[in-house]
């Protein structure tokens, strides 16, 4: 049992640098998304990355601030579910504005970001619009 949600605590957004011993954000919204794509697949989602501090931020190179650094996005995987199956069901859940598909890394990118949907999928250490030519490539 959690205390974000039946199956969530605070540690398991937890950022995981050294620098803040743990600091964290979450939007309830993303952890109520987590829930549903818990039940639709009967197993435990697996946070691989939520919050990053500013600090971890920082470390990314990243142009823009990050929705990890607004505790709105977590990087997702569960066990016995490939990640494509894992990205296809992330695509139906409303809360979801942002889905991702990391190919190489074996896991999907969720965010609730306002504003339209967005698709994409990270090739090397660049990240392209989700096409219809990458969704073939990739079994989306």
């Amino acid at each position: 049992m959690g205390n974000l949600s039946e199956h969530f605590n605070n540690k398991d957004f937890a950022c995981r640098c050294p620098e803040c011993k743990g600091e964290y954000k979450i939007h309830l919204g993303l952890v109520g998304a987590l829930e549903q794509i818990g039940s639709h697949f009967r197993k435990k989602v697996k946070i691989i990355s939520g919050f990053w501090c500013d600090a971890f931020h920082e470390k990314q190179n990243k142009t823009k601030r990050s929705l990890h650094a607004k505790g709105k996005a977590a990087h997702i995987s569960i066990d016995g579910v490939a990640p494509q199956e894992l990205f296809k069901y992330a695509e139906t859940v409303p809360e979801l504005r942002g889905v991702g598909f990391y190919p190489k890394e074996n896991w999907v990118h969720i965010d609730t970001r306002p504003g339209d949907p967005i698709r994409f999928v990270k090739e090397g250490n660049d990240y392209h619009q989700l096409t219809p030519e990458k969704r073939t490539k990739y079994g989306l």
